[in-house]
Order: structure tokens, then sequence, then C-alpha cells
């Protein structure tokens, strides 16, 4: 995750090939990591962009709905999709996300 400008990186859980129980394994690698996630956050955060590829981004955001994290949940400011986006790419468009939503706000 990238927040303020401090990165930190999170590992998956590897989930096990293709077979009975996939569909389990995937479920709770899921809910590991994005626990990790939420509670690697600052509680002190105001706003939370949430960016990401695919469903990932709106994943989170329901774990952060309904495991636990309401206070963090209700940060969230936007859920915006970035495919394979570098640090510096993350950063720039955290940067126009957050400048257009206060310049719309004021």
């Amino acid at each position: 995750s990238v927040a303020g400008g401090n990165k930190q990186e999170l590992q998956h859980d590897e989930v096990p090939p293709y077979g009975a129980h996939h569909d389990h394994y995937v479920l709770n690698a899921e809910s590991k990591f994005y626990h990790g996630v939420a509670t690697t956050l600052n509680p002190a955060i105001e706003e939370l962009l949430i960016l990401g590829p695919g469903v990932a981004k709106s994943h989170f955001k329901a774990h952060l709905e309904n495991h636990h994290h309401k206070e963090l949940s209700k940060k969230v400011v936007g859920v915006e999709t970035l495919d394979q986006a570098t640090d510096n790419q993350i950063l720039e468009a955290s940067r126009k996300f957050f400048k257009k939503a206060h310049l719309l706000s004021s």
C-alpha cells in the first residue's frame, strides 16, 4: 500500500491450485490480506482513496465495511481503477484525485 508517500509491502498468501477447496482458500487468503492492509493503515488518516485493478478495490472496500473496520470505511472518499501502476503513477493518480475532489468541495 502507498499512503501519504509511505510505502509498505504486504504479501498475499499462496493459494493452492484448483481443487475441491480452492474457492475457500481464495476467500480466506483475500480476507487475511485485506485485514492486513486495513490494520497497517494509520488510524489517524482523514481520507482514504482505494486504487486497484479489477474487482480487488471493491472487495477491499466491502471488507472494510463488513469486517470490524467501520471507522476506516467511513474515511473512504473514492474507489478508482488503476491497473499495474508504478509507485509514481499511484502517487500521481492520488494527487489528481484529491486536487479535483478538494476543488469541487470548496
